[in-house]
């Protein structure tokens, strides 16, 4: 079992929205499925997926979260 992205989780929430406002109020993601969407939540994950999104593709540019600072005495 691989462990989703939170770009790859960002990009179903957005799907799930695309499909709701498209009058779809039932969607499907691999064996489960959704019914009575709430647009509210969804957008609320949609806004917590970018920012976390936005974190891992930081971290993955800079080599991720190691700083060191050499300091001479």
């Amino acid at each position: 079992m691989t462990m989703e992205t939170y770009t790859e989780r960002l990009t179903k929430v957005r799907t799930a929205i695309d499909k709701i406002l498209s009058g779809s109020q039932s969607w499907r993601f691999g064996d489960r499925s959704y019914t009575r969407a709430d647009l509210p939540t969804l957008y609320k994950m949609e806004e917590r997926f970018e920012r976390l999104a936005a974190k891992e593709r930081a971290a993955t540019a800079s080599g991720g979260r190691n700083r060191i600072r050499y300091i001479g005495f």
